[in-house]
């Protein structure tokens, strides 16, 4: 079994060049394209009931937490909007780089998506949301702290919590070792890739945390080639 260590990520730097941090949120998204993360998440969010009541009447409305350059977030309302699913969607990232990048990309269409600076940790929550998700950000946190994000996403969620990262193996660090190569020309994602694989965690350590953090009833499941989904349903989620 691979052994967990986790050290400094280059796109965690605050000092990181603003352009090779472009270039790496480029690089993410392609990956993050290969991974039909997007879609997986939509597949949940597609069954969440809108809202009967309220200054939101009609939405659903969804929070994605350490959204880093928004192609997630862009993704699923682009998705949403295909459906023409009343989707009330908020992305928000601690680095102000990051949200700077995902609002231009946003101004370039035509769909109504905010980008919000956010400690996901320290910061609170003011507002409810039907779902909480976050991608590619667990492995970035020590146990405590990721008990600590689940607890907090739990809290804002009225129906649904979904996180998507990787998992850690073998397999998925040679994976993704070859990945960020071959898709990507950032030597920040080639850096921070691998790096991030040794810093994830396994579906028991993922599950362990989330029953940790009062998500009973969590399923944590396996997404091809090397990432895991942990998602949890309130009463509130129609079923499929």
């Amino acid at each position: 079994m691979l052994s967990r260590k986790r050290v400094p990520e280059l796109m965690d730097d605050p000092k990181l060049d603003a352009e090779l941090h472009h270039h790496a949120l480029e690089g993410l998204e392609k990956l993050n394209e290969l991974s039909a993360s997007a879609s997986i998440i939509w597949s949940y969010i597609r069954l969440l009931s809108p809202r009967s009541s309220g200054q939101q009447k009609g939405k659903v409305r969804v929070l994605d937490l350490a959204a880093g350059g928004g192609d997630v977030t862009i993704a699923i309302a682009k998705l949403a909007a295909r459906e023409q699913f009343p989707l009330e969607i908020v992305g928000a990232d601690i680095s102000e780089t990051a949200m700077q990048f995902a609002q231009s990309k946003v101004s370039e269409s035509a769909l109504q998506i905010k980008f919000l600076q956010l400690d996901a940790l320290n910061d609170s929550i003011d507002e409810d949301f039907d779902a909480v998700i976050c991608s590619l950000f667990t492995h970035h946190l020590d146990p405590p702290e990721v008990v600590a994000l689940l607890k907090k996403m739990k809290g804002a969620a009225r129906q649904l919590v979904i996180v998507n990262d990787l998992v850690r193996n073998e397999m998925s660090y040679a994976l993704v070792w070859l990945a960020t190569r071959v898709f990507s020309k950032s030597p920040v994602v080639h850096f921070d890739g691998p790096v991030s694989v040794r810093a994830s965690y396994t579906f028991d350590e993922m599950e362990k945390m989330a029953l940790e953090a009062g998500l009973d009833g969590c399923r944590v499941s396996f997404l091809p080639p090397c990432r895991q989904l942990l998602v949890w349903k309130s009463s509130q989620y129609l079923s499929p």
